[in-house]
């Protein structure tokens, strides 16, 4: 029933109708999201004649495919026109089955018989920024406020190309990639994605210094909040949250605005404050151990 296609075998057209027409958020699969983000190192799962799919990407080990989510990529997952539990299980089984899987994401809308991992993301929906800003938090209405200093020493820049300073403030301050080679390859993606008007940049400057860049990925159906890096000392405390309420002016009112996790505690209370509501999507992640053994298992496989 499903077949593994890879890259070049993909038949397109197919693909992007399924997409369109799916019940499913397809955001973070458009082929030319993904193309960055995996460096077309992705290929497709498929039910019969493009009744269903599931985008996958990987690394290659030794031969062997190991699935990874792309930098940037929230949700993958499978999608067709109904969500349709047996076949999504089909689906999982497949991929576990034939490939060693480090992590995957499926979509908030994809529903499974058995239980699987949970990770939660945030969202608020559309609506007149009026109505969102009376959901923030009481504590959050008073950090968003122009104040005095605000007015005077803060400047909102938009749209705007990243050149050495901002890619300076990246690799000083990202969190969670510990690896210079790594923080780099990531701020290539992220560059890559702005040239394809796939991402658009958004920072503040408090007294003629940066100390907030976010970057937006602006698909059709929503906002996601990418990248979102802020000084580790600021002067001004209330700068992350002045720079997500002014992105929240100008376009809330058009799209859902997504903040894309976290479990993190902290960050979740951020996302919290601005009267964001949770949700969850199934995901399989694997400890290394787990994933060598699986490797070696289908590189054995496959030679024997």
């Amino acid at each position: 029933m499903i077949r593994r296609l890879k890259y070049h075998e993909i038949d397109f057209l197919k693909y992007q109708k399924t997409l369109s027409e799916a019940c499913q958020l397809s955001d973070f699969a458009q082929k030319e999201f993904l193309d960055i983000v995996s460096g077309k190192n992705w290929g497709l799962l498929v039910y019969r004649d493009y009744e269903a799919v599931m985008p996958v990407a990987w690394s290659n080990n030794f031969g062997i495919k190991i699935v990874q989510m792309p930098i940037l990529c929230h949700q993958l997952g499978v999608f067709s026109k109904e969500d349709n539990i047996e076949i999504n299980h089909q689906f999982y089984l497949f991929l576990m089955k034939n490939f060693a899987v480090s992590y995957y994401a499926f979509n908030k809308d994809n529903s499974f018989p058995i239980d699987l991992q949970q990770k939660k993301s945030y969202k608020i929906g559309k609506d007149t920024y009026e109505n969102v800003k009376k959901n923030y938090h009481i504590h959050r209405r008073r950090n968003v406020r122009h104040t005095a200093d605000i007015k005077e020493y803060a400047d909102f820049k938009k749209n705007i190309i990243p050149g050495k300073k901002i890619e300076d403030f990246f690799l000083e301050n990202i969190k969670g990639i510990k690896s210079l080679s790594l923080r780099k390859k990531y701020w290539e993606v992220i560059k890559k994605l702005i040239e394809a008007e796939l991402l658009r940049t958004c920072q503040l400057t408090y007294k003629d210094e940066l100390k907030s860049f976010a970057a937006i990925y602006s698909s059709e159906h929503a906002n996601y909040l990418s990248i979102f890096i802020s000084a580790g000392k600021l002067e001004n405390k209330n700068i992350p949250s002045i720079i997500v309420d002014d992105e929240l002016q100008h376009s809330i009112a058009d799209k859902d605005f997504d903040f894309m996790g976290s479990n993190v505690p902290n960050v979740a209370a951020f996302n919290e404050r601005f009267g964001a509501e949770v949700y969850y999507f199934s995901i399989f992640a694997s400890k290394k151990l787990n994933v060598i053994s699986k490797v070696i298992r289908l590189y054995f496989r496959k030679n024997r």
